[in-house]
């Protein structure tokens, strides 16, 4: 009996506090509030009439509704959701018209909801509105400043919209208030890569290792970063960083091949390409097989580099365009089982198959470049 009229006086306190607060605020919330806790407060005056102790699962119905619940709504509000904008959002359910009418209503009454901008910023991006879907980003972050994945959500919004500058700021901003934040490096690292900022890229990936030692995409951003610089040495050593960490990413083995060949270690690239086989990948089966092929014709084996290049066609008809383009094959093209065009099935981005191109032309050009320092060379042993 002492216990239920210490919970009713309790209760009671509460109640007053919220009666005070719906006076001062005038916020409906506090009148849902109020309801739950007068129930409790008049289930409690009930069995303290009777004189009796209420069971324990009646007991704890009266601890949720009277005292648990409303403390929560409380701590919600704090962090600018209100019980309301909930029961709004849940009326609308999934008609987005609706929903969007709800949320906009719901941030008319609280201009600071959290909930209700980060919805409808969702919301507008699913509905490509993205200038709108950044004023929601920029609104949640000062909202809430350490809200970290809306500032790589804006940033990205950024990206798309070709607005790179603002994106580089607000990813910096990012990093100086916390650099250990990975996602944001990476974002950062890839904006910056994008623009052909190769070097602030390289130092942006090397800072977030630091923090993040462990991580495949970096490595294999700075293997493709000093690709383009043509810094053949570091990129080699970044892509095997990155193959021994995740050794089902057959594209860091497609890449150390090309660049075993740049470096004409011939057995060490076949060895590489073999591995990039072990892919559901055809665009990357393909291309290795290509340049197991121009290995083979460099072994002067045209039979084993046939049957490469039938297997690269086979797989990607596209790749004919290659061949037909590298002078190294000139010899063999006739020999080769022109196929129509399919679907091919990838996982490769833009930019790796790009990186890909990048390595493939870079070699021709050695390849061209040595071959004529080396007829100069003969020419003038001869003139000697």
């Amino acid at each position: 009996m002492i216990q239920i009229i210490i919970f009713s006086i309790f209760v009671v306190s509460v109640f007053i506090d919220t009666f005070a607060r719906l006076f001062k605020k005038k916020n409906s919330n506090y009148v849902y509030m109020l309801g739950m806790e007068f129930l409790g407060i008049l289930i409690g005056f009930i069995f303290i009439l009777a004189r009796k102790n209420p069971p324990f699962i009646v007991m704890c119905f009266m601890y949720l509704i009277s005292i648990i619940l409303p403390i929560i709504f409380l701590v919600l509000e704090s962090q600018n959701i209100y019980m309301d904008e909930l029961i709004n959002i849940a009326k609308a359910g999934k008609n987005k018209n609706a929903l969007k009418k709800m949320l906009l209503k719901n941030i008319e009454k609280y201009p600071h909801s959290y909930m209700s901008h980060k919805k409808l910023a969702k919301l507008y991006e699913q509905n490509n509105e993205k200038e709108k879907a950044e004023g929601e980003y920029l609104k949640l972050i000062e909202i809430s400043p350490k809200d970290y994945e809306s500032y790589c959500k804006l940033a990205q919004l950024y990206h798309e919209n070709n607005k790179d500058e603002y994106g580089i700021q607000l990813l910096q901003y990012l990093l100086n208030m916390k650099p250990d934040y990975y996602k944001a490096s990476l974002m950062l690292g890839n904006i910056l890569y994008d623009n052909e900022n190769f070097k602030e890229a390289i130092l942006v990936y090397n800072e977030a290792l630091k923090y993040s030692p462990a991580e495949y995409e970096l490595y294999y951003s700075l293997g493709m970063t000093y690709t383009r610089l043509n810094d053949f040495a570091n990129a080699r050593e970044y892509y095997e960083k990155a193959a021994k960490i995740n050794s089902f990413k057959d594209i860091s083995n497609l890449n150390l091949g090309q660049i075993c060949l740049i470096f004409r270690e011939y057995d060490e690239a076949e060895r590489y390409f073999y591995q990039s086989l072990n892919t559901d990948d055809e665009k990357i089966q393909s291309n290795a097989y290509l340049y197991l092929a121009k290995i083979h014709l460099i072994k002067n084996d045209t039979i084993k580099a046939i049957q490469y290049l039938n297997l690269a066609v086979e797989i990607n008809p596209n790749i004919i365009k290659k061949v037909e383009n590298d002078y190294i094959f000139s010899k063999v093209i006739g020999r080769i089982q022109i196929r129509s065009s399919k679907e091919i099935k990838t996982k490769l981005s833009k930019k790796e198959e790009e990186l890909i191109n990048h390595l493939g032309k870079t070699y021709n050009v050695v390849e061209n470049l040595t071959d004529a320092m080396q007829i100069s060379y003969n020419e003038k042993e001869r003139e000697k």
